[in-house]
Parts: structure tokens; sequence; C-alpha cells
């Protein structure tokens, strides 16, 4: 018996590195080029941490061209550097990342580099000048390739560490800390003293349409980090959350509050065990209380303040006492894990089939819950959704133009030109419409439906895989419940490379994880 627990306490692997499978015992570890392998998680790590917290001398007069420079700069030098290691590398060219494992092309990979290609040639046959930076925003053929490089390089010599998550949670305190004190009156970041209500850019990303990109990525994967991991240092992603939760209600933008849709769809993956649900009920502890906060602060947009607050803070007290209640050892758990996901399943089912039933009757004047109504029924008016119906709709008429080939890489400005002037018609404005508010309608207006059915088709084939490995390696589903997120927002707004860059990376790490679960199976 002695012996045993001394096995146990030698251990040389570090669980925290790898891949756990479902007994919780690590993966093996497959490398052959630990070089690569560092630069890659230094790469990943600083676009995860420090790429959203720079903000450039110019703060947010030029915030997009900042971001987008570092992100470019980072990228082609860590693909520089990868193509050096790999040129001075004897094994590497001999066509091997690991021990066992061939330098072989996944499905994700093969479709993701067809994507791209196709995005070349489209760029190549379109009629339009300035897709190389794109024509609005830097989402050219450039930012494609980036974006690709990003993810193959990861997908190839990335590697998984629970550093990846402790670090969006110093980044979420830090962003979400400097987004409180704008929302108190400061003006920080601001290079002409105004403040947030003049111009809504806050934090470190800058409009908040972007922070409510950063919202919908760290709050359902810190959420998934903070039940899946054993190390203390998990706690670390709470005060981002509660960050992040007090900035979606503060703003009362309707794209920040996809992150919590994505919560409930990831909740039943999480609560397979006891320990599980009781840190469920702890991680959605600050989520409420920061809801709270923000509905507590007289600046907010949130309508409602008052009933917001006694239901948040009632709801945090009813989970703290059920985290309380399973902490104590001598209460005996009975119920079996299957049963609990079942349940949950079942709850979440009932919850969304209740949500759609009342959203389908609703007769009230909340505009968010109108505008779904409406659309449930079958319409969709040119108002709907900050008049996005009327560019939804317009772009659906660009796709049938430009079938094939689309317009081009950051082409839409161009393409949408036409009906500008219908749109500001709609709006009583003189803006002009860049984005389709949409990144499958962009993929689709800009390199046709064949970019669009590659474009889904990459993300649909690591899903699935991702789906697959994670029954194994249960810390896939901190990158699933972020990729997701990011995904569910993409569909309401645009990608750009302010807060693009992290999905990327989430997901060439998901496809190494994947990797290095597959590895395992197959040892030969």
């Amino acid at each position: 018996m002695k012996k045993q627990k001394n096995v146990k306490k030698t251990r040389t692997e570090p669980v925290s590195l790898f891949c756990l499978n479902s007994t919780g015992a690590p993966l093996a570890r497959r490398r052959r080029n630990p070089v690569l392998e560092r630069l890659g998680q230094s790469f990943a790590l600083a676009v995860l941490t420090v790429f959203p917290l720079l903000i450039g001398p110019g703060l947010y007069t030029n915030i997009t061209v900042t971001k987008f420079t570092l992100f470019a700069v980072l990228t082609v030098a860590y693909a520089v550097l990868c193509a050096l290691l790999m040129a001075f590398t004897w094994q590497e060219r001999h066509g091997k990342t690991g021990e066992g494992e061939r330098l072989r092309l996944t499905a994700s990979q093969a479709i993701l580099m067809a994507y791209v290609l196709w995005a070349a040639l489209s760029a190549i046959v379109s009629p339009y000048r300035g897709l190389w930076l794109g024509q609005s925003r830097y989402e050219g053929l450039f930012s494609i390739i980036l974006y690709g490089a990003v993810f193959l390089l990861l997908s190839f010599w990335g590697e998984y560490t629970d550093g990846y998550a402790y670090g969006l949670g110093i980044m979420g305190t830090v962003a979400g800390f400097f987004a409180l004190m704008q929302s108190l009156g400061s003006t920080l970041f601001f290079p002409d003293g105004g403040n947030y209500w003049q111009y809504h850019f806050l934090t470190t990303i800058g409009h908040e349409d972007c922070v409510a990109c950063l919202v919908c990525i760290l709050v359902p994967a810190l959420l998934c980090g903070f039940v899946l991991l054993q190390d203390k240092r998990r706690y670390w992603g709470l005060p981002a959350v509660f960050f992040m939760t007090y900035i979606a209600v503060f703003t009362d933008v309707d794209t920040a509050k996809l992150g919590f849709l994505v919560v409930i769809l990831v909740l039943p993956c999480l609560v397979e065990s006891r320990q599980r649900l009781q840190r469920l009920f702890i991680g959605l502890t600050p989520l409420l209380l920061g809801a709270a906060a923000a509905f507590l602060n007289p600046r907010s947009r949130a309508a409602a303040p008052r009933y917001g607050v006694v239901i948040c803070l009632a709801l945090a007290a009813v989970l703290g006492l059920g985290a309380w209640l399973m902490s104590r050892r001598e209460r005996q758990w009975t119920v079996k894990p299957a049963v609990i996901r079942r349940v949950a399943y079942l709850l979440m089912v009932a919850v969304l089939l209740l949500a759609l039933i009342l959203v389908y009757g609703y007769q009230g004047d909340n505009r968010l819950v109108q505008e779904a109504s409406e659309l449930l029924h079958g319409h969709l008016s040119d108002e709907a959704g900050t008049v996005r119906g009327y560019i939804w709709k317009k772009t659906a008429v660009i796709i049938g133009e430009h079938p094939v080939f689309g317009g081009g890489p950051g082409s839409f400005a161009t393409l949408f030109q036409p009906y500008n002037e219908g749109y500001q018609a709609v709006t009583h404005n003189q803006d002009v419409v860049d984005f389709p508010h949409n990144d499958f309608l962009m993929v689709a207006a800009c390199t046709g439906l064949v970019g669009l059915g590659l474009y889904l088709a990459f993300l649909i084939t690591l899903a699935v895989r991702c789906l697959k490995a994670a029954r194994r390696s249960p810390v896939l589903l901190i990158f699933l419940a972020g990729m997701a997120g990011y995904l569910v927002y993409s569909a309401f707004v645009f990608s750009i490379a302010i807060v693009s860059p992290l999905f990327w990376v989430m997901a060439g790490l998901a496809d190494k994880c994947v990797r290095q679960t597959q590895a395992a199976d197959d040892p030969t």
C-alpha cells in the first residue's frame, strides 16, 4: 500500500499540462519538438491575454488599426519562426510532429486550407480593388490568411495547458475593472476627456459591440474552466465572470446577452457529479452578483433595476446555500452522474421550449422579444435588429448576384453601395453599411456559396471531432464553450481583428487537443 501511494505522489506527468480522459488520468504525451510547442504556447497566451489589453498610443481613436497591426505582427513572426525551426529540425523534415504521430492533415485543417485558397481565388477573379486588407476594418484576404495560419500552426504544434484558462481569467478581470471605472464616470482611455456615454467605447476592446463579443467568449469558457479544472487557480476566472456580466447588463447590448444563452446550452455537459454541480453553483453566483451590481448603477441602461437586484440576489443566495449543503461531507450523495446529466438535459429542453412558446405568443412592448416573436411567425421587418432586417434582405440579393465567387474578401462595402440610400431612408441618418452584421452572410457575399459551404464544413467538422474527443478529454469543453459564444455572437455582428483572433487561437488549440486524444487511442 505504501508503494502505491508513493507511485502516485511521484508521478512526473503533470495533469495540468494535458487533456484528461473520463477517469481523470492524463493522456500520453507525444512530443518531438518541444521548442515548437513552447513557441505555440507563448503565441497562444500572448493572443489570449496580452493582445486584448493593449490599446496603443492613440487610445480609441485608432484602436482597430492598432489591434490589427499587433495581431498581424505577432502572427507573421510566429509563422516565420515556425518555418525556420522546421527547416533546421531533422525530424520535422521527415514529416513527424511527435512519437508515433505523423504530420498529416486533419479534416478540419484540410477544409480550412481549401477555404483560404478559395478566398484567394475569389480575390483574383473579383473586379474590385482593395481586397488585400479589405475595404473596411481590415477584414480582407490578408486577415483570412492570418486566421488560417493561426489555426494550422496551433493545430500542429500548439500544446494544451491550463494556463490558457487562468490567463483568460486575469485578462477578463483587468478589462472588466477598466469597464467598471468607466461606467462610474471615469474618462480612462478617452483622449479628449470624453466618456462612454458619448462614444459607446468601453475598456481596452473598443466599441460596445466588440466588448459584447468578449463577454460571449469569456463567460461560457471561464465557467466551464471553473467547473472542470482541478487547480485552485481556477478561481481567478470568477472575478472576470462578475465583470463581464456587469458589462452585459450595464450596456444592455443584446448581442452580449447571447453569451448567457451559450452558458445554458453548455450546463448539461458539466453537471454529471456532485463536485461539478457544486462548482457550477459557485461559478454562477458571481454571474448573478455582477448583474445585481449593474442594476444598482444609476447610469445603467438596464430596465427594471429594482426587480433585477432582488431576483439576482435571491438566486445567488439559493445557489450559495445549495453549494454549502453539497460541501457537507456527512451528507450522502446517492444520485448517479448519468441521472444528473439526463435531468439537466431535460430541464434545458423544457426551458428552451417554454421560452419559444412564450416568445411566439408575446404581445408586449419589449423590442428584442417582439422582434424574435415576429421572426418565429415568419416575418422580418426592415427595422428588426436595429435595421439588420433590411441589411440581411439586401445581402441575400447580393449573394444571388454573385453566387459562386462572391465579390471578393472584404468587398462588402462596395457590394452594398446601391442599397445605402434605402438604408438611410429607414434609419433617418447618413450612415453607410460596410458589414452585414452576420458573419455567415458576410462570407457568402464575399466568397460565394462555395466559400460559405467550406467555412460551415470547417466549423461543423471541428465541432463534431471536438465533441467526440470531449468524452475522453473534458477540458475541450472550455474551448468549445468559448468558440460557441463567438459563433453565436458573429451571427448578429461581424468578424473583426479586435476580437476574432481569440476564436482562431481557441479553434487551433482545440484541434490539437483532439489530435492528442486520437493519438492516445492509436499508439501506432
